[in-house]
């Protein structure tokens, strides 16, 4: 009599299948063949529900081959052959197996085994379209994923920390969600690796699924992870997400551009960020006008002071200093009342084109107001939106990223704001470029007649009234 091996399985790839959908089901199936055979008896039954044809990592398969090469069965049963498994190269591996020990197989249904020549001529056959089908299964599946992520839909796997899902879509952890923000800002302001681990290790942050301090490759991958700044990414694309972002993409770009230099650097300053840090200048002496700050009477006090004030003395500019949150709090103020009024942009915008030296074609000058108006109100927009919902520093980077360089004097503060690229040669390539001077609520656009080359070209000026801030 020959002992006989009967194995099941069944995945989640065979809810299609009504009649035979269980490991129950197979198994009746094989044991009716049995009874049917004269020389036959069931040795042991082999049963892997919920397990994947792909490999051979299954616990049913693995107890079945250990007694094969026990010597303990003559034959092995299957409902079909591909619940034995679906890769052909697996299959020929467990083959050469069977017949180093003797051992037959047989698929009830395809009504095969491997000691005839025409069984395995029709195992080969049907193992072929069986691969053919579970890739096909592969490639709907990594299609349908592609698709979510180009709709900017979470398409599934570990969900990030600080988020939590709600009917397959991701929603901000509000507990976890400041966690992350500390850790990228102390990224950004320390410059390491390292030390932002060691930060978090120290606040005991940790992975609530594995109840664990989060590693050191964990903050790698969550300061590099783009869903952060409301990305989704699939393979080497990162599409624009339909989740609530937690940070701002200047503050995840500012931390990836840090990830990349693979070198500890100095982050920002961590007492006070100075909006303007590096963008001001005094228009009196040409001067740039340097982060300062003073002590009266227990309070500290902060301004932006005349470099040749430091330099030489009180006597070298008459300008001297300015209150940091004044001059900052104007800057961000009017430009955010710009950025709420189209027509005002339009209006600048048309003045700006028509000014450019050689736009004499309508459809040109038209084309270039156009997209000149859309320019400046995305930027706008952009900065807005950074300023209102970011923390401190993040409306440090968004600022540093808008605004290419700020003058002041005692009556006015002029602003160039960069703007991404036209798409518009006559402005790239033109001789000269507009200036528009905004003191209060009018405006008042004059052409400044400078070399431009293709960044200078792609941004606007602005000019403000300020009060006596100065000392």
């Amino acid at each position: 009599m020959k002992k006989c091996a009967i194995y099941t399985r069944v995945s989640t790839t065979m809810q299609a299948e009504v009649e035979y959908n269980s490991c129950e089901a197979q198994r009746d199936k094989i044991l009716a063949f049995i009874k049917s055979q004269e020389d036959m008896e069931v040795f042991r039954e082999y049963s892997d529900p919920g397990c994947s044809g792909g490999d051979l990592d299954r616990p049913g398969l693995k107890a079945l081959l250990e007694d094969i090469e026990g010597g303990q069965i003559n034959l092995v049963l299957t409902y079909k052959i591909d619940r034995l498994t679906r890769s052909s190269k697996d299959f020929y591996t467990l083959i050469e197996l069977f017949e180093k020990h003797g051992v037959s197989f047989i698929s009830v249904t395809e009504r095969f085994d491997t000691s005839s020549p025409s069984g395995r001529l029709l195992r080969n056959v049907i193992l072929t379209f069986a691969q053919f089908e579970r890739e096909m299964i592969a490639e709907r599946i990594k299609d349908k994923l592609q698709q979510r992520a180009e709709k900017g839909m979470w398409h599934g796997g570990s969900i990030p920390f600080g988020y939590k899902t709600v009917d397959k879509k991701l929603v901000v952890d509000k507990k976890e969600a400041e966690i992350v923000k500390q850790i990228f800002e102390h990224f950004v302001l320390s410059g390491s690796p390292f030390e932002t681990t060691k930060f978090v290790r120290e606040n005991n942050v940790g992975n609530s699924l594995i109840k664990a301090p989060m590693s050191q490759s964990g903050i790698y991958h969550l300061l590099s992870n783009p869903v952060y700044a409301g990305g989704i990414k699939w393979y080497d694309k990162v599409y624009s997400g339909q989740h609530t972002p937690i940070i701002s993409n200047e503050l995840f770009d500012h931390a990836r551009q840090l990830l990349k230099t693979k070198v500890v650097k100095r982050g920002l300053r961590p007492s006070r960020d100075y909006l303007l840090s590096g963008l001001i200048k005094c228009s009196e002496c040409g001067s740039g006008m340097n982060a300062y700050h003073a002590n009266k009477k227990g309070k500290r006090y902060f301004y932006y002071k005349c470099y040749k004030v430091i330099q030489n003395g009180p006597q070298a500019c008459s300008l001297k200093s300015v209150n940091a949150d004044s001059i900052e709090n104007l800057l961000i103020e009017h430009l955010i009342r710009m950025s709420q009024d189209d027509q005002y942009i339009d209006t600048m915008a048309f003045k700006m084109a028509h000014e450019v030296p050689g736009l004499t074609e309508h459809e040109l000058l038209d084309s270039v107001y156009r997209t000149t108006s859309k320019n400046i109100k995305n930027a706008l927009r952009d900065f807005k939106k950074g300023i209102e919902a970011g923390s401190r520093l993040e409306q440090s980077l968004i600022i540093q990223k808008t605004v290419k360089s700020v003058r002041f004097s005692r009556n006015s503060l002029e602003v160039v704001v960069s703007l991404k690229d036209t798409g518009v040669a006559a402005l790239e390539n033109g001789s000269g470029r507009v200036a528009a001077r905004i003191r209060g609520n009018e405006l008042t656009p004059a052409p400044r007649h400078q070399s431009v080359g293709g960044h200078t070209a792609r941004a606007f000026h602005a000019g403000f009234e300020t009060s006596k801030w100065w000392t």
